[in-house]
């Protein structure tokens, strides 16, 4: 089912982050660039901007990312399909690469705004396009 892919694609970028997160965590501490405590208190403004910024990018993926993977889920259960939500979801899971990109390295705050703002715009749109399906029984294209 077409669903898959994008739940693939977010599951394996969180993945990723979380593979980052620990090994420049690790890293840092290993050069002493961070005590343990801080580790285990998460204070971010103690971690090198890097380590920081990966950390923050990882932990945003359990807001929107997560809630989209639910509304996949759905779609899957109900058995829904169509350009709307092939579009929808491909542009959801692009900006979301594309803002981690930006959160991480690009670093360019109007860019990371513009992928934030693709996003969350496709998120809400598929939620109620979701919505609309469900209450009117009309399937969009």
């Amino acid at each position: 089912m077409w669903v898959h892919y994008p739940i693939l694609f977010l599951i394996a970028q969180m993945c990723i982050l979380w593979l980052m997160t620990l090994g420049l965590r690790i890293t840092a501490y290993k050069a002493n660039e961070i005590k343990i405590k801080d580790i285990k208190f998460v204070q971010k403004d103690s971690f090198p901007k890097t380590v920081a910024l990966v950390g923050n990018s990882y932990d945003n993926q359990f807001q929107q990312s997560s809630l989209f993977i639910v509304l996949l889920c759905l779609l899957n259960q109900q058995g829904l399909e169509g350009h709307f939500w092939y579009v929808t979801s491909t542009f959801f899971v692009l900006g979301r690469y594309w803002h981690c990109f930006e959160h991480i390295a690009g670093r360019n705050l109007l860019l990371r705004i513009i992928a934030f703002s693709l996003t969350t715009s496709c998120f809400f749109i598929a939620w109620f396009g979701y919505l609309y399906t469900n209450l009117t029984g009309n399937p969009l294209p």
